[in-house]
């Protein structure tokens, strides 16, 4: 065979040797945030802006557990409970004091209020992220008292 025939043939069958063979599954984009940013804007987007559908569509799993035993599990149960909670409470006001990561833990402690007048709840959220999306969710919430047993205060 002649060498400008053996290099045609060869090209030709590992062109199609090329094209027969499945693409490859297009990775996703890693994530480049820490779990506290991706949950530090998760939380932005929902306690302080109010946007339940964004902040959940955009940051939480569709396969998102919940353990607050009052709340179904699953992120599209989440938007269902939380967009008519917030409509119909447009007075509530979060405030994010702290955020604290652990790894794929991120606790965000947080003062709520239902109304200017209400002395308010004291909230943690402990939440797992994998990549750039929450996954579990744990909650501890606690009202603030009429008096305190100390001055040091909730926050």
């Amino acid at each position: 065979m002649k060498p400008q025939i053996h290099a045609a043939l060869a090209a030709t069958v590992l062109a199609a040797a090329l094209v027969a063979q499945p693409a490859a599954a297009a990775k996703p984009a890693r994530c480049k945030l820490t779990p506290k940013q991706v949950v530090t804007e998760f939380m932005t987007e929902f306690y302080l802006r109010k946007n339940v559908r964004k902040a959940f569509e955009t940051w939480v799993d569709p396969g998102y557990i919940q353990h607050n035993p009052m709340a179904a599990t699953g992120r599209d149960a989440a938007i269902a409970f939380l967009e008519p909670f917030f409509a119909s409470n447009p007075a509530i006001r979060y405030e994010i004091k702290r955020v604290i990561a652990d790894g794929k833990l991120v606790a965000v402690h947080a003062y709520g209020r239902f109304s200017a007048e209400d002395r308010g709840i004291a909230v943690v959220d402990i939440l797992r992220v994998e990549g750039c999306r929450v996954m579990e969710h744990w909650d501890v919430v606690q009202p603030v008292p009429e008096k305190a047993m100390n001055t040091n205060g909730m926050f």
